[in-house]
């Protein structure tokens, strides 16, 4: 019994001194390069999406961002491309608000029924300890199809590490109200700042 509680005492040191560092005021960076993937599930189906993209800060105030992508969905696949632009704003020491407008086209390979999507989204960003970072966000987006629309809010929130100053994995749940189908995400990144 003495040999297991000394075993775990060790990695809970380590979590209680991380967690506990104190933290340090560091800005947030908007420029960056990512690679990610999701599980993606719509009711009963489910589907794959790997995408790439970046964001580069042309001030302090403004940013822009962009993504390609596929989605491997039954029955076909779909190319996604996204372009944004963000404003951040700094509200304390460890935290941002990020207003966004985002434009997003999807293509899938069967059929005709192209998706134009236009989500305006607020995000915090915010300091957990000096390498983790917590967010939040919500929004609301409208789809436009081929046959018709549909709007829906849309939720998320996730966390970061920062493995070293620049680089970072993030881990972010995700859910989607619009129109009559919800969708749930779940995904992971890597993403390099510079």
């Amino acid at each position: 019994m003495k040999r297991i509680t000394s075993t775990l005492m060790v990695p809970a040191g380590f979590l209680a001194l991380a967690v506990s560092s104190p933290l340090m005021a560091k800005e947030f960076s908007y420029s960056y390069a990512e690679l990610g993937v999701a599980d993606i599930e719509v009711d009963d189906r489910e589907g794959d999406y790997l995408y790439g993209g970046g964001s580069l800060a042309l001030d302090r105030n403004v940013f822009i961002r962009a993504s390609v992508g596929n989605l491997d969905f039954d029955p076909g696949e779909a190319d996604v491309v996204s372009l944004g632009v963000g404003h951040p704003m700094r509200i304390s020491e460890r935290s941002d608000l990020v207003l966004a407008l985002d434009y997003s086209y999807t293509d899938p390979d069967r059929g005709d029924n192209d998706i134009d999507t236009l989500a305006a989204s607020v995000q915090s960003r915010t300091w957990l300890t000096n390498n983790i970072e917590g967010n939040l966000s919500a929004g609301y987006a409208h789809a436009d199809y081929d046959k018709g629309d549909d709007s829906g809010a849309v939720l998320g929130a996730g966390v970061r590490l920062y493995v070293t100053p620049l680089v970072s994995v993030a881990a972010e749940l995700n859910r989607s109200f619009v129109g009559d189908l919800d969708t749930d995400s779940f995904g992971i990144s890597g993403r390099v700042q510079f």
